[in-house]
């Protein structure tokens, strides 16, 4: 190719038009900058030093505290990181590799059962019903087509409704998955029968395929079923049945919705070729509870989630119906984040690599510690007790660091105790209660430190209040299975020894209520409370034609009394059980407990309007100045057309914005200002807000602007 044939065939290229940023360059620095110098070859002892690692940019993680934490100190956060979600991500993975087990063997089971008659022309067909939330249906499929390619004997397709364009599309799609072949884009395939080369969507193929392998089914997996076309549905039910006695066809259909709407979709003839199965899969909020027992509430798990985190990540879970990947990818990044921001996190360690993270501080950490808001309510702890010897400790804690490094290992020590005891509560609390809310309501309550003024245990005692001696028996002995059998999803041993105390007591209330429970039995009466009996009865009197209501305390028996006195101890040990610390208030909590919103909500929920209105308000502090020959207004005109637009109404004067914009160049230059340079800025501000779309044209007036959006709004 020539010169010239070259030059013409890039005519009209713009490499702007093709990069992803605009880059300005001042026209001033473009004329007095020199031309480019030619490239020098690179020589081998250049190349050495660029390819020498730097060890300071090695690691993953960057310094925290102004750059004074040491290497060690990163490098250990990257390690705990590791570490910490390796563990986690392995409890997650086999659950959810467990969670569907059920309805997978019932598919394997239907799929290798399937055997027709010679005349039966229906086609074995499996409804499996996965719930509203699509997002989850690729990940169950993909588990489902993996178990079947293990334990039958065939090939197993799966279609999705991107994919299947046409009847044409997706019977080559059948064929090439099935006999994993690749076609070309010409419609002949290699496939000669007859002197003749088959089309690559004859199901010819696929039966010779079929009878060489003697392959015993073709699975069909139809994942999205009711995207479909409902005519291509019925297109494949007709044809599959027609090559039924010669393919062994199975059709899985994914019903997002009901197998009755789906049913009603199909026209009856298309019902007619199908015969079936109808199998429930495990809902998304199941297995994301599930998830949460064994990655949030679980005393194995190396990192805490504080409430606010948590209600963050169910409300975007609930908005956006996410994945149960998407919920455990926020996990993740909430572990990432933890360990990647905070310097303290190199103390959420075992018990056994305490000693070294202790002996790693430095003077910066001490500080750091200082400043925390949980060592500040320790130290007011210690002054409230009006104690000499703790008054003392409080003031060593900010002189002397062994002080500090004693009350931090015992914080340290004991935080593993504590989020026992928290998570046992919850157990306990759920157990008592016969219409329990989600754990993950629960988790909240208590790590919120909520939990005495929450609904959840305010309706335990107003159950336990309204309670006959049956009902009592049988939650006292709800609560003493809890703690002496623990919970297995949660990985909680039972405890009843360490709660043999608060056991004696219950079980003391579970004998007087047997032994009240017989005696009415035996008398023939049975007992209620005060609080289940309405102890104030309305009287009506009329007096000189005027009613008035008196009240009459109703009279109890010694049997009721009784049995009252022993509902308001048994409330009382129940609250004093329940009187629990909020975690936020323990020291240390920021080591171990993550509870910050702020970068999950930047990662999951930008709010890029905010940023940009706060960078045209500001420029100077995201954009430094090109040249100190330029003035502010100058380099930033978009941010001065945004300051007018915030002054101006609902409707902007074009003239009026020029004239202020223009007067405001002239002040801010020390010479005379070139007003066809001025009217440049002031269209390229001018075009910046209406690509922003905070400006349009007014239609009720020719020269003006209507103003779109307001600051905040």
């Amino acid at each position: 190719m020539s010169d010239i044939e070259d030059t013409n065939s890039h005519a009209g290229f713009d490499s702007i038009d093709h990069q992803p940023t605009y880059i300005y360059v001042p026209s001033n620095e473009l004329s007095d900058s020199p031309e480019r110098p030619a490239k020098r070859r690179k020589s081998g002892k250049s190349k050495a030093i660029n390819l020498q690692p730097n060890k300071a940019s090695s690691s993953v993680f960057e310094s925290l505290l102004g750059g004074l934490e040491s290497t060690e100190c990163v490098k250990l956060r990257h390690e705990l990181f590791q570490q910490a979600w390796g563990k986690t991500d392995a409890r997650i993975q086999s659950l959810l590799n467990e969670a569907n087990e059920g309805a997978f063997a019932e598919v394997t089971s239907f799929v290798n059962g399937t055997t027709g008659a010679e005349n039966d022309k229906r086609v074995p067909a499996c409804f499996i019903v996965t719930g509203p939330n699509i997002a989850s249906q690729d990940t169950l499929f993909q588990q489902l087509s993996g178990r079947l390619k293990e334990e039958i004997d065939g090939s197993v397709v799966t279609l999705r409704s991107g994919d299947a364009t046409n009847l044409k599309a997706v019977l080559k799609q059948v064929i090439r998955d099935a006999t994993n072949q690749k076609f070309e884009e010409d419609e002949l395939s290699d496939h000669i029968q007859d002197n003749r080369k088959l089309l690559n969507y004859d199901l010819e193929i696929l039966h010779n395929f079929v009878k060489k392998h003697e392959s015993q089914k073709v699975v069909v997996a139809i994942q999205d079923s009711e995207a479909f076309e409902t005519s291509l549905i019925m297109d494949l039910i007709s044809l599959f049945s027609s090559w039924l006695d010669r393919i062994p066809f199975v059709i899985l259909f994914g019903v997002a919705t009901s197998v009755e709407l789906f049913q009603e979709r199909l026209p009856k003839i298309a019902s007619r070729y199908l015969q079936g199965i109808q199998i429930y899969v495990e809902q998304t909020s199941t297995v994301i509870e599930k998830v949460f027992e064994k990655a949030v509430a679980n005393p194995l798990a190396s990192l805490c989630l504080g409430p606010a985190i948590i209600s963050t990540l169910m409300e975007r879970q609930q908005d956006h119906v996410q994945s149960v990947q998407s919920f455990v990818a926020a996990l993740k990044y909430a572990y990432m984040c933890h360990y990647y921001g905070n310097a303290l996190s190199v103390f959420n360690t075992p018990l056994g690599s305490l000693s070294t993270s202790i002996k790693m501080m430095l003077p910066c950490h001490y500080e750091a510690v200082r400043t925390l808001p949980s060592f500040r309510k320790l130290a007011e702890r210690f002054v409230a007790t009006k104690q000499l010897d703790l008054a003392r400790d409080a003031r060593a804690l900010f002189e002397d660091d062994k002080i500090l490094i004693r009350e931090m290992e015992h914080a340290l020590k004991s935080r593993h105790a504590d989020v026992v005891h928290l998570l046992r509560a919850l157990h306990v609390l759920r157990s008592s209660s016969t219409a329990p809310e989600g754990i993950i309501d629960s988790y909240i309550t208590i790590f919120e430190g909520g939990l005495q003024k929450s609904d959840a245990l305010k309706g335990v005692l107003n159950a336990v209040k309204r309670s006959t001696p049956t009902d009592l028996i049988a939650l006292i002995q709800r609560i003493n299975t809890a703690i002496q059998e623990g919970n297995a999803d949660m990985e909680l041993d039972g405890w009843a020894k360490e709660e043999h105390e608060f056991l004696t007591q219950v079980r003391d209330i579970e004998k007087t209520a047997t032994i009240m429970l017989e005696e009415a039995e035996d008398n023939g009466v049975r007992i209620r409370s005060s609080y289940d009996i309405h102890n104030k009865s309305a009287r009506a009197t009329v007096v000189a034609q005027r009613v008035q209501l008196s009240y009459e305390e109703s009279t109890l028996t010694e049997e009721e009394k009784r049995y009252t006195k022993v509902i308001d101890r048994f409330i009382r040990i129940l609250e004093e059980y329940f009187d629990l610390e909020d975690p936020q208030d323990r020291f240390m909590n920021e080591a171990w407990l993550c509870n910050t919103t702020i970068s999950l909500l930047d990662a999951f929920a930008p709010r890029p309007r905010a940023s940009i209105e706060e960078a045209l308000s500001a420029p100077d502090q995201y954009l430094p100045r090109l040249s100190t020959a330029q003035s502010p207004a100058v380099q930033h005109a978009t941010a001065v057309m945004y300051q007018r637009y915030l002054e101006a109404g609902s409707l902007i004067n074009m003239a009026d914005m020029w004239s202020s914009f223009l007067e405001q160049l002239m002040e801010a230059e020390s010479e005379e200002c070139d007003e066809r340079e001025a009217l440049m800025l002031f269209y390229r501000g001018l075009a910046d807000l209406k690509l922003l779309g905070m400006v349009k044209q007014s239609k009720k007036k020719a020269d003006h602007l209507a103003k779109i959006s307001w600051q905040g709004l």
